[in-house]
């Protein structure tokens, strides 16, 4: 499995395809929620495993303490076999290397915060509703000397 940072339209195309597949196919998140005006210009990451695209992630860069990951999506068949985990380590390196951030947060549905601790995050605040699925604030501390 090999995850790049998207840099072409076949890369864009791949992710979209991943998100409108996952979220709105699956989920039956509203397309006017699922895609937005970050999509233009932050980080986005794609895991191909043969040339197939497996799953997506985006990086949004809040302030220059604050990143946030988002739009985390594995297609159906690919889940439970890395995916997921490799997309995330690799969107956390690329925080930890590219920005000045000192907190890597995303919001997660509550049937991933099992897995989102797996990778060290915590979860703070009260459940929320996005998209009409229930999630809850997640954060990563990154030390930085």
């Amino acid at each position: 499995m090999n995850v790049i940072l998207a840099t072409n339209q076949k890369h864009f195309a791949d992710a979209f395809r991943i998100r409108t597949t996952v979220f709105i196919g699956e989920q039956s998140v509203p397309v006017q929620e699922e895609i937005d005006d970050y999509d233009c210009f932050v980080p986005i990451f794609i895991a191909y495993e043969d040339e197939k695209a497996l799953g997506t992630a985006r990086v949004i860069i809040k302030n220059k303490d604050i990143a946030k990951i988002g739009r985390v999506a594995v297609l159906k068949e690919a889940r439970k076999k890395g995916v997921g985990k490799n997309l995330m380590l690799e969107a956390m390196s690329y925080i930890k290397g590219q920005t000045t951030a000192k907190e890597i947060q995303l919001d997660a549905q509550l049937t991933a915060v099992k897995f989102y601790e797996s990778l060290g995050f915590t979860s703070y605040g009260e459940v929320f509703k996005d998209a009409g699925i229930d999630h809850v604030a997640m954060t990563y501390p990154i030390s930085r000397k």
